[in-house]
């Protein structure tokens, strides 16, 4: 989402002396004749690729020539220009600075350097610098060029500052006739980051409508619809991307509905699902059903969750979605529904068999059934897992008997 500084890119950036320096009028200071030919001969040093060669010419310059000077800014400026060619960018950004700090540099110049500062400091990542000298630089411009409005957003993306950045991204693409693809990515990140989800869904229809081959365009915006709660919208936008043949339907929804859930909206995720099933967008499969009860049961929709539960094990062939079914069945205190849960799962065949007998053991017992309470913890008993756990409930349900026939002899 936003724009490279890469170094090749500030290598283009090097400007001649001859455009920046001589181009520009001296106002009342003036350079020396003799830093004038040398500038000019480091200049051809550096045109022929002899960089080295150039930057000792101009050290050597630098000691000649008097401090508060322009000849001394200038041979700051190009000695900048010369390491800025070897790559030696911290090196470079501390001549161009003395030489701003001289403040004897043309007004023109004094921003154009200024402005390659900035770009020296982006190029290490180095975004607030950056920014200090891009502001100064920006606001001396009479008539700012697209790609120029397009460095301050990416400063100011780059530095956090994203409501800072929107305007000039805005203003870039509306003054380009060819905006760069990269332009709408920064601008979409922007307004998501604070999440401006209506700008966000906006920008990213550009990018659909502009690079229609790209599922990731489709499939955030389908998210951006998600988080506005409109799972209709999220849908249809899905299911668009789908019959144009640039998304996988399946993963898409499934990390739509992920994101929903995570957002704490789960009750959006599962009906997104069951709209996915009614629209033939979703098959009624394991990993979708699974998701679907997951997700009422965060949306703490018991009874729809036990009913998703139920096909799952119907899907699955085991045992192991009803006890799920069961423990909802427990939260909600109905004990005998949960008991003849537990007993399905049972007979369909679970990975942990001993854990649904001690449950079942327990659900029994709460319901003085104590006869096949006890055969139940004592299945219990039997499994490794669960050996300490039955071995404690057996005695208490023994415990839980000899009270309850107490209590019916004293009233009978």
């Amino acid at each position: 989402m936003k724009e490279e500084f890469s170094l090749l890119k500030v290598r283009l950036l090097i400007v001649t002396v001859a455009m920046l320096v001589f181009g520009a009028p001296l106002a009342a200071d003036s350079i020396t004749t003799k830093t004038f030919n040398k500038l000019t001969e480091a200049q051809e040093m550096m045109a022929q690729d002899d960089i080295e060669a150039a930057i000792e010419e101009l050290e050597l310059l630098l000691e000649g020539v008097q401090d508060q000077s322009l000849d001394r800014a200038l041979t700051l400026q190009m000695l900048g220009y010369a390491e800025m060619s070897a790559e030696r960018f911290e090196v470079a950004i501390g001549h161009l600075r003395s030489s701003l700090e001289l403040n004897k540099l043309p007004e023109s110049v004094k921003y154009n350097v200024g402005y390659m500062v900035a770009q020296l400091y982006a190029a290490l990542e180095r975004y607030d610098e950056a920014l200090d000298f891009a502001a100064d630089w920006f606001v001396s411009l009479e008539s700012p060029k697209p790609s120029q409005m397009m460095f301050m957003a990416n400063i100011y993306a780059q530095t956090k500052r994203f409501r800072d950045a929107i305007p000039y991204a805005e203003n870039a693409i509306e003054a380009s006739d060819q905006p760069s693809e990269s332009w709408y990515q920064l601008i979409t990140s922007a307004n998501f980051e604070i999440e401006d989800f209506p700008q966000a869904g906006k920008w990213l229809l550009k990018l659909v409508e502009r690079w229609p081959e790209k599922g990731s365009y489709w499939e955030q915006l389908a998210s951006i619809y998600v988080m506005m709660e409109d799972e209709a919208m999220a849908l249809s936008t899905l299911r668009l991307a789908w019959s144009e043949g640039v998304l996988d339907r399946e993963a898409s929804i499934k990390s739509m509905v992920q994101l929903a859930a995570a957002r704490g909206i789960p009750d959006h995720a599962a009906r997104m699902i069951e709209s996915g099933f009614e629209q033939g967008l979703l098959p009624r499969d394991e990993t979708f059903v699974r998701l679907l009860a997951n997700a009422w049961v965060s949306a703490k929709e018991n009874k729809l969750a036990i009913g998703a539960f139920r096909r799952l094990s119907e899907i699955a062939k085991n045992g192991e979605p009803l006890v799920r079914v069961a423990n909802l069945y427990l939260e909600m205190g109905q004990w005998q529904q949960a008991e003849q849960a537990l007993e399905k799962a049972i007979d369909l065949g679970l990975d942990d068999a001993g854990s649904a007998y001690l449950l079942l053991g327990i659900v029994l017992a709460e319901q003085d059934n104590y006869k096949e309470s006890f055969v139940a913890l004592r299945r219990a008993r039997s499994f490794e897992k669960t050996q300490r756990q039955a071995a404690k409930w057996l005695s208490y349900a023994e415990d839980m008997r000899k009270q309850y026939e107490w209590q019916r002899a004293y009233r009978g």
